[in-house]
């Protein structure tokens, strides 16, 4: 849940057809039901208090295009966690972007977690989906992220 906290801040969200639209970066993601918004530095945070859980979008675009290849772009996730271990990474793509989806445990501070993630590179952003959950509750988040992610869709000239 801390990954999400110091991630977040949802200015700019609003809710429509069942989708969290991020208008000033210009993407979309799925609004699974029973999760609340909560404030944070990423564009958009959502919290599940049973089973714990947590939701979180972000887009990186402002400054030069992403130049970096998509292998470091995905290891910036796991800055900060400790002990990652059970790492799986695969190719991926979603509203014609392509990407890497990862899972993994880790421990961020102190605390046992599990990660679902997908980051994607657009032309002009670097788009971030996690969702964190206690180590035994990553299949009951898997649902939601799957809402979630398959909501996704870059709405603006940002692709």
């Amino acid at each position: 849940m801390a990954v999400l906290t110091g991630l977040a801040g949802c200015t700019g969200v609003h809710l429509q057809d069942g989708s969290y639209v991020v208008s000033r970066k210009g993407y979309r993601v799925g609004a699974p039901e029973g999760w609340t918004r909560i404030d944070s530095e990423a564009d958009l945070a959502l919290r599940r208090a049973a089973p714990p859980g947590g939701l979180m979008a972000h887009a990186t675009c402002e400054g030069k295009p992403p130049a970096r290849p998509l292998p470091v772009l995905v290891r910036h996730l796991r800055f900060g966690l400790r002990d990652v271990h059970d790492l799986v990474e695969a190719p991926s793509e979603l509203d014609g972007l392509s990407g890497t989806a990862q899972r993994f445990r880790a421990t961020l501070d102190g605390i046992p977690v599990a990660v679902r993630a997908l980051t994607l590179h657009g032309s002009g952003c670097v788009y971030d989906l996690v969702g964190v959950a206690a180590p035994d509750g990553l299949a009951a988040l898997a649902p939601d992220f799957e809402r979630f992610a398959a909501g996704f869709a870059v709405d603006g000239a940002t692709r």
